[in-house]
C-alpha cells in the first residue's frame, strides 16, 4: 500500500475516533444493557458503534465492532478490514472515571496498517500507522522508555473473561515481579497507549479481544517497540487473543 493511501486510512482513522469521542463527551446519562458477571454493556457501546460504522461505510472496506461483531476469517485472510472498539473501558465511563478511548484500526489479517485511539476524557488522541510516527494530536511524538526492566513499567489488566485460578493468578506473580512498578487502568486502549508514547515499557493481557489492542499495535509499530499477539481458543468467541507489547524483547513476558 502506498504512504498517501496509509496516510489518508489514518487521518479517517483520527478524525472517526475523535468525532465519535467528542460525541460521547456530551452524553450525560448512562443506560445499562447488561450487568453480568465481571462485565457492564451500555446502550452507548451500541449507539457509538453503529456512528462509526456509518461514517466507515463509504470505504467500502468490512467493519468488525465489539458490539456487531463481524467475520472472523477474515483475521486469516489477506483482505484489508475496519476493526473497532467503540467504547473501551465502558466501566470508568458508567462510573464518571478517566480512561474512556474510542479505537479504530485498519488491519490487513493480524498485520496492522494504521490505528488510532481517542481518550476524549483528557483529549489525547494517538494515531500510527506502517511507515508512519507516532503521532499525539497530531504531533509526532518519540518515546523515553526504561532502559532495563527493573526500572520498567508494566501495564496490564483483568478482562471479563480471566482465568482467576490458582495457578494461573500464580504464573502471572512471578512474571510481574520484575517490574519496578505494575498498573492496570481498566482500559486496554489507554494501556497500550501509553506504552507506545513511553508513560510505561510493556503491556500483558490474555482473554481479551482484538478490538481491544488492534489500533494499539500500530502505535507501537511507529513507537519503535515489538509486540507479540496470539488467538486464544474460547468457544464462541473467535477474536479473543492475548498480547504482549513492549520498549524490546527482554520486556516482554512470556
Amino acid at each position: 500500500m502506498e504512504k498517501s493511501e496509509i496516510e489518508k486510512y489514518a487521518n479517517l482513522a483520527s478524525e472517526t475516533a475523535r468525532t465519535a469521542g467528542l460525541r460521547l463527551a456530551g452524553i450525560s446519562g448512562r443506560r445499562i444493557n447488561s450487568d453480568a458477571g465481571n462485565d457492564v454493556k451500555l446502550q452507548e457501546d451500541v449507539e457509538s458503534e453503529e456512528f462509526i460504522r456509518n461514517i466507515l461505510a463509504p470505504t467500502g472496506i468490512p467493519v468488525v465492532g465489539e458490539e456487531k461483531g463481524g467475520d472472523s476469517s477474515l483475521m486469516e485472510s489477506d483482505s484489508l478490514y475496519w476493526i473497532v472498539d467503540p467504547i473501551d473501558g465502558s466501566y470508568n465511563f458508567l462510573r464518571g472515571m478517566r480512561g474512556v478511548c474510542v479505537s479504530i484500526a485498519l488491519m490487513r489479517g493480524m498485520k496492522p496498517i494504521v490505528g488510532a485511539i481517542y481518550d476524549f476524557t483528557c483529549d489525547e488522541l494517538f494515531c500510527g500507522g506502517s511507515g508512519l510516527p507516532l503521532t499525539l494530536n497530531g504531533r509526532p511524538i518519540k518515546p523515553s522508555w526504561a532502559s532495563e526492566i527493573r526500572q520498567a513499567v508494566l501495564m496490564t489488566g483483568f478482562p471479563s473473561a480471566t482465568d482467576y485460578s490458582d495457578s494461573n493468578l500464580g504464573k502471572f506473580v512471578l512474571a510481574v515481579q520484575n517490574f519496578k512498578k505494575v498498573r492496570m487502568v481498566g482500559s486496554a486502549c489507554v494501556a497500550i497507549s501509553w506504552v507506545a508514547c513511553g508513560r510505561a515499557d510493556a503491556y500483558y493481557e490474555d482473554r481479551l479481544y482484538l478490538w481491544d489492542v488492534a489500533a494499539g499495535l500500530s502505535l507501537i509499530e511507529s513507537a519503535g517497540g515489538v509486540y507479540e499477539i496470539h488467538r486464544i481458543k474460547l468457544e464462541g468467541k473467535p477474536f479473543c487473543i492475548g498480547i504482549r507489547a513492549a520498549a524490546k524483547r527482554e520486556f516482554i513476558i512470556a
